[in-house]
């Protein structure tokens, strides 16, 4: 798995860069895991032929992919920690060879450095790529007045929504985030009448984010103690988050053909022996014979 690249990623790299009239070689089947090697290969011949500044600009195709777990779950951040704290577990799911590690986060700012593992560190052209991806996330999830620069020079490479490729020589490994405000958050929309549809539903709504009871309870106006005494009938907060994400891992892996590390992220799992772990003790088998056995095959024709 350390061999091979989050298919989100290279996917959101060949919508972009098809879609900017730049021709890009058939590296996998859609949805297939991508060798790591044939990646370098696509963003080291994109980076001759065109420079940086395609790379930097993928992000922005995000909005326009088809619909994707990762994605969503990406997008679900309440905030800038938030959302580098979600990408850092799905770097870990993926089995990334990289890591976007966060050196300092405050109020209104973040700096992050993109590392590599085992000595090897990533080229300029994964660099931006993935820099350009978090600055249109940030945008995604409702952050005002996004400014990056890449340190030590302070060369502004996005500038809320206006992209500049890197100088020559410089380096483009350490980031620094800035953002001016945080639009305001819509009210959670829930259903049904009694507490614990509606508290699964909240919760089945952002499986990805680590909710807590005190966060839950927060949100129906309620203390800790009265909600937990209110879902006991349910089996408790633990119980229904943790049926909540085996029902919707289940629908990924009958219906999707979503690579496992990404419906354990999209779920919630803390990483991929979590997932195996959790699933297992509620069906009585791993994800992988899960999808196996139950993936809807199509129906087969039939002769007159």
């Amino acid at each position: 798995m350390d061999e091979f690249a989050s298919a989100v990623l290279v996917a959101a790299v060949r919508h972009a860069l098809t879609a900017e009239g730049i021709a890009v070689p058939a590296l996998a089947p859609a949805g297939a895991l991508v060798p790591l090697a044939a990646k370098r290969r696509l963003l080291t011949e994109v980076t001759r032929t065109h420079g940086l500044l395609p790379l930097l600009r993928v992000g922005q195709y995000l909005p326009q992919l088809p619909p994707d777990p990762a994605i969503s779950a990406l997008t679900a951040a309440g905030t800038p920690s938030d959302l580098f704290d979600r990408w850092s577990r799905l770097e870990r799911f993926v089995h990334s060879r990289h890591r976007v590690v966060v050196r300092a986060a405050g109020a209104d700012q973040l700096v992050a450095e993109h590392v590599g593992r085992s000595g090897t560190r990533p080229e300029p052209a994964e660099d931006v790529l993935v820099l350009g991806v978090l600055a249109a996330l940030m945008t995604a999830i409702g952050t005002r007045g996004v400014v990056v620069t890449l340190e030590p020079h302070h060369q502004v490479v996005y500038d809320d929504g206006v992209l500049t490729p890197p100088e020559a020589g410089r380096g483009t490994a350490l980031w620094r985030f800035a953002w001016s405000g945080r639009s305001p958050e819509a009210p959670a929309q829930v259903a049904g009448t009694d507490v614990a549809s509606r508290a699964r539903h909240v919760l089945t709504g952002d499986l990805a984010r680590g909710w807590t009871l005190r966060e839950l309870a927060a949100r129906f106006g309620m203390s800790a103690r009265t909600l937990q005494r209110t879902l006991q009938p349910a089996g408790g907060f633990t119980a229904l988050l943790a049926t909540a994400r085996a029902d919707a891992a289940a629908d990924l892996l009958m219906n999707t053909t979503h690579p496992l590390g990404i419906v354990g992220f999209a779920c919630g799992y803390a990483d991929q022996p979590h997932l195996t772990r959790e699933f297992k003790r509620r069906t009585a088998m791993t994800p992988a014979a899960y999808r196996s056995a139950f993936t809807r095959q199509p129906a087969k024709e039939t002769r007159a």
